[in-house]
């Protein structure tokens, strides 16, 4: 436990995460919900190949490794075993084929999670999207990204989502990327996503859709 506590403090700590700290709170404090993305997977290419990083499924060797990224992340709370049980293995239809992890010399530094239909929503998620930090900036979030969606296509999935916060600007910015777009369940949401989308230079259009300025 001691181990984790203090994985999960170091990650934290790290600077980014005083803004993100500082977002879930006020979303608390005005009880918003996360924001959603979707994704139409008929528009998703064929699963790509990266000769730089190592995609792969879950195994029992590789849960320490995993847990020790989701703690360095810092904003996704404290991990241990048994919530890694509760709230991943247990959300997945076969842990082997649903989550997926980039590895660099059998070492975890991507992960991403594709959880089963819930009976109150007809499609799949997308969750716990996190790269180990030292490892940012190699686009590896993108590649994960692309590479699950194209297995979502496999198996004929006809759209994907995925829930964030309006201030994880640079994972919006990977989403976009990636084909996922905002869904908007009223004017609460617009807002948000405009305020968001305003500081990565995004607009929506009248139907809600995104458009980059010329």
């Amino acid at each position: 436990m001691k181990c984790y506590l203090f994985d999960w403090l170091n990650g934290l700590l790290r600077i980014e995460n005083i803004g993100a700290i500082w977002g879930s709170l006020k979303r608390r404090i005005f009880r918003l919900g996360f924001l959603e993305m979707r994704a139409d997977i008929n528009n998703v290419l064929p699963s790509p190949v990266w000769s730089d990083i190592e995609i792969t499924g879950y195994s029992e060797h590789l849960e320490r490794q995993c847990i020790y990224l989701l703690n360095s992340v810092g904003s996704l709370g404290l991990w241990k075993p048994s919530r890694f049980h509760k709230d991943i293995l247990a959300s997945v239809e076969n842990p082997e084929r649903d989550i997926f992890i980039i590895c660099d010399a059998n070492y975890a530094i991507g992960f991403a999670v594709l959880h089963k239909r819930l009976p109150n929503c007809d499609l799949p998620e997308v969750g716990y999207v996190a790269v180990r930090p030292k490892n940012r900036g190699k686009k590896l979030g993108y590649k994960l990204l692309m590479y699950i969606l194209a297995e979502m296509k496999k198996r004929n999935m006809p759209q994907a989502y995925l829930r964030t916060d309006s201030f994880r600007l640079p994972a919006i910015r990977t989403y976009l990327k990636a084909g996922f777009y905002p869904y908007m369940k009223g004017e609460v949401d617009r807002r948000r996503w405009q305020k968001a989308l305003n500081r990565l230079m995004v607009n929506l259009n009248n139907s809600g859709e995104v458009r980059r300025p010329a």
